[in-house]
């Protein structure tokens, strides 16, 4: 059985959705059909980087983890070399409304973006040292995620002719990095999740070969949870860079102009201290059954984040008939709910209490609204289909 390795940042089951799940996705939809490495660092907390697992292999699944030491984390200046980043982006987009996406790459030195990119972390030489000398041995190399050093230098450190990249692009400031541009001309194909982050990745680093390809969604419909009141549910990180500050203010005002036994509920690890107040349940890291049984239950799905590349919750949950209500910041989420007619976009708390409203009283509408969503879902995202597509795409690398 040919090998294939899978290169992402960190792996460990405390890490909810990103492209660390992706990655572990599809290693158990390839370990089938090839003997699947997925290399990764000792690191599980982004803040710092720090090693904290144990160095070598870990068989799990019937996947082997190979974790490699962090050998460089965050920096403590680095949050200040971001702020100027994002500051420069910022302004270049304020001061030159015309200029497309790909004119307004941020062209710092490139030993400037590298120091950006290695004092992001995690940079691990024991990895980087293991791709130069076995990636020869492996059929195909999967990089996850443009952003961090892994795949950044990992890249350079492997043959062009085994390299894909899956990119997890958001439209932020680092991406205008112009190393990033010269990073993924060094893949034989890019596998964009959605059309909308294909549409991005072209507009800033030009055409290269690709495909669209995404993630498998679990299709069985499972047994609504019985909570004995409404909710509204929220799956994944709770955090700013999701919306999830917002989106708790704009539930609690919603439930002071309308108020009614809904609740919202959230299940993940909380990174923002959610406020104490008896309209809002935390019910923390939950298993993949329970999950999907709280989205078949619930009355919205609500998706509040702007930086998605894919939004593998918001599939899961239409594939459970559930309506979602999202917010528009997203072009990713957007073509979802378009694409499918399997729910509501929000762009304010006006937006977001008429959504909101429509979703809890035209049961008609809710009701054709999720058979929609599933419909989608079924057609374009069943864990065979995908499994199928990534096969036929490593089975054509000599």
């Amino acid at each position: 059985m040919k090998k294939i390795a899978l290169v992402v940042q960190r792996c460990h089951k405390s890490v909810v959705g990103g492209s660390e799940s992706e990655a572990w996705h599809y290693a158990n939809l390839l370990k089938e059909y090839f003997e699947v490495h997925l290399l990764t660092t000792t690191a599980v907390d982004t803040d710092k980087w720090e090693s904290v697992l144990p160095e070598g292999d870990e068989f799990k699944d019937g996947i082997c983890i190979k974790r490699f030491k962090v050998s460089q984390g965050r920096a403590d200046y680095w949050i200040e070399f971001y702020g100027r980043l994002v500051n420069e982006f910022e302004n270049t987009r304020l001061n030159n409304p015309d200029l497309k996406a790909g004119e307004r790459l941020i062209k710092w030195p490139l030993a400037l973006q590298e120091e950006f990119i290695y004092k992001q972390g995690p940079y691990s030489s024991s990895l980087m040292d293991f791709l130069n000398r076995e990636s020869i041995n492996y059929k195909a190399i999967i990089f996850f995620t443009y952003l961090y050093p892994t795949t950044y230098f990992g890249m350079y450190n492997a043959p062009k002719n085994k390299i894909i990249f899956v990119p997890t692009l958001h439209n932020e400031a680092p991406a205008y990095l112009s190393a990033y541009k010269y990073m993924a001309k060094r893949a034989r194909n890019i596998l964009w999740n959605t059309m909308a982050e294909s549409r991005l990745g072209i507009s800033l680093w030009g055409d290269q070969p690709k495909s669209i390809v995404g993630m498998g969604v679990e299709v069985k419909k499972f047994i609504p949870a019985n909570t004995g009141f409404p909710y509204l549910l929220y799956c994944g990180r709770i955090d700013v860079n999701k919306g999830c500050p917002q989106l708790v203010d704009y539930f609690l005002k919603y439930k002071k102009d309308n108020p009614s036994d809904l609740r919202l509920v959230f299940t993940g690890i909380d990174g923002i201290g959610l406020p104490s107040d008896s309209n809002i349940l935390f019910k923390g890291f939950v298993s993949e059954s329970e999950k999907l049984k709280l989205m078949s239950g619930a009355s919205v799905f609500i998706m509040p984040s702007s930086n998605e590349s894919f939004s593998i919750v918001t599939l899961e949950a239409m594939a459970q008939n559930t309506p979602v209500l999202a917010s528009n910041g997203s072009e990713v989420i957007i073509d979802h709910i378009r694409r499918s007619g399997g729910g509501l976009l929000y762009s304010d708390y006006e937006s977001f209490e008429e959504g909101i409203k429509f979703l809890l009283e035209d049961k008609d509408e809710v009701r054709r609204m999720g058979e929609k969503g599933r419909k989608y879902v079924v057609e374009n995202y069943d864990n065979k289909k995908i499994s199928i597509k990534l096969k036929d795409l490593l089975n054509n690398i000599e």
